[in-house]
């Protein structure tokens, strides 16, 4: 009884030394580059590099890109809300066609997707039309933003139907007419349209991709893309970045703060223990048919249309060999910084998962790091490296190893996110009932941690490996001297308008990105849930 106290104070520091990783990771880089217009000393070496005169630009980008995440929000979030009724509340055939094409769609870099419209909207036959006109211009921004944005509305609306669950539908039908009854659910999905816009704001503002491919050749400024001019055009201006990246934090902060004041004041459904399963109808009539015009404009638009021209561009003849080497080595350099930096974010936000599931105040403060990661674009991150890790004691600028803690930082809070449910099934009771049955540790995570752990960490792994294999906005600011990654030999050949070599070398990616998820399927199979297999043995 003696050591009980000293044992708890050193289980409650036990996870003191991972909240210092985050600091190192987050609060001292961000806050070094953010309070850069408040103290210029802060700079690397000083206030070399700082300049003084405004861009006069930037008042444009705030406001082009403020419009640009309002309308493009506003469009997205309908189609988002419908698109999760279909998936939660109906048993339509079509249902895994869609969650396969909204996971794709999540996945194709946003950049790709440009691409695969300028190809098509430059052959002759389009040259000159009224899509080209309106391709080229902001809806053109609009519907790439749109895309992008979808599974991301999609994935909050799901939560919001399946939280209301078939006790609220069904005494809403009974006890009120169909007026009212629709009244009380538009009431209910107000958090979850919340939600949706929120995070479509978001994800607008942090685009990176659309805006240094369409918005750069259509000469559209946007905040992103103002700030990487900052910081890459001479003479480099350290202070107007920041300027500009606090912009871009308190829209973000404040779309944030207006989602928390709706979900506080109205609340989404009646959540319990006892909720039961919903009988999904099926679709008929009417639904049926805009489900399918729906998900075939889905497929046409997000995947078609982009991989489509990415391969008829990649087939073209020519001279020489199919790629050159120089951009077939930043497809290996690429490969092996996602490999290191997917399996480190892995292993640092299994530590951060296990133990939040263990503490609860460890589990609010992931909560607000998460939250806070949501609002500040790796394109910010990468500029606030740049600052903090360019001095005499931290000399890790232009260095792999600078770059893949980048990579690290910036999917790390996603990949806490995705793992949490995972571990919150992983019950410590389960591990005292192995080591009361005799079971020793190899055996318990053979029999308990590995049937509930191997699916979520392999998928993670492979999550984190396909967007950092294509990362752009950190690549840009980070990556060494003549080590280039696969994002940013992209982005040099689309600038150059050299889309043979840039298909080809994007579907290489591709390609690489699906070997690795066949991989982890198969590797998956191998480990069936503990439930799949009690089924098989009866």
């Amino acid at each position: 009884m003696t050591f009980s106290a000293p044992a708890a104070h050193l289980r409650n520091l036990s996870g003191v030394p991972i909240l210092l990783v985050f600091g190192v990771l987050f609060v001292y880089p961000l806050l070094r580059f953010l309070l850069l217009p408040l103290v210029p000393a802060l700079g690397p070496l000083g206030s070399v590099g700082i300049a003084a005169p405004e861009n006069f630009l930037s008042a444009h980008a705030i406001l082009d890109t403020l419009q640009l995440a309002l309308v493009t929000a506003a469009v997205t979030v309908p189609a988002g809300i419908l698109f999760a009724f279909l998936l939660e509340c109906r048993a339509w055939p079509g249902n895994r066609v869609l969650a396969m094409t909204l996971w794709l769609v999540f996945v194709l870099p946003s950049y790709l997707i440009a691409t695969g419209f300028q190809i098509l909207l430059g052959w002759a036959v389009l040259r000159g039309s009224l899509v080209q006109h309106l391709f080229f211009s902001a809806p053109g921004i609009v519907l790439l933003l749109a895309l992008k944005g979808l599974p991301f509305c999609v994935l909050a609306a799901r939560t919001g139907w399946r939280a209301i669950g078939g006790e609220i539908g069904d005494a809403a039908r009974i006890h009120i007419n169909d007026s009212w009854h629709r009244r009380v659910l538009l009431r209910l999905l107000l958090p979850t349209a919340g939600a949706g816009f929120v995070i479509v704001f978001v994800e607008v503002l942090q685009d990176f991709g659309i805006a240094a491919t369409l918005g750069a050749q259509i000469h559209l400024p946007l905040i992103i893309y103002a700030i990487y001019e900052q910081l890459t055009t001479m003479p480099i201006d350290f202070a107007a970045a920041a300027r500009l990246s606090w912009w871009l934090v308190l829209l973000a902060g404040l779309a944030v703060a207006l989602h928390l004041g709706i979900s506080l004041r109205y609340t989404s459904a009646l959540v319990h223990g006892r909720q039961r399963e919903v009988l999904r109808p099926s679709c008929h009539g009417a639904e049926a048919v805009a489900a399918t015009i729906g998900l075939a404009a889905l497929i046409t638009l997000g995947l078609a249309v982009p991989l489509g021209a990415l391969l008829a561009e990649a087939l073209q003849p020519t001279h020489g060999a199919f790629l050159p080497l120089g951009t077939l080595t930043s497809l290996g350099n690429s490969a092996a910084y996602a490999s290191v930096a997917a399996s480190l974010a892995i292993l640092l936000a299994t530590g951060l998962a296990a133990r939040a599931g263990r503490s609860g105040r460890l589990r609010h403060a992931l909560d607000v790091i998460t939250l806070g990661n949501m609002a500040v674009p790796g394109l910010v991150l990468g500029a606030a490296y740049v600052i903090a890790f360019n001095n005499a004691w931290a000399p890790l600028y232009g260095t792999p190893l600078l770059l893949v803690v980048g990579y690290v930082a910036t999917h790390a809070p996603m990949l806490v996110r995705f793992l949490q449910p995972a571990f919150g099934q992983l019950h410590i009771n389960l591990a005292d009932a192995g080591r009361v049955h005799g079971l020793g540790l190899p055996r318990r995570l053979q029999r308990i941690c590995v049937p509930l752990l191997s699916k979520p960490l392999l998928w993670g792994w492979c999550l984190a490996f396909s967007q950092i294999l294509f990362e752009l906005p950190v690549s840009e600011l980070l990556y060494p001297a003549g080590r280039t990654p696969l994002g940013v030999q992209l982005l040099q050949l689309d600038q150059s308008l050299n889309y043979v070599t840039e298909a080809r070398l994007a579907l290489c990616g591709i390609l690489v990105c699906l070997t690795a998820i066949g991989v982890a399927a198969l590797l998956a199979a191998d480990h069936p849930s503990p439930a799949l297999a009690s089924q098989e043995r009866s």
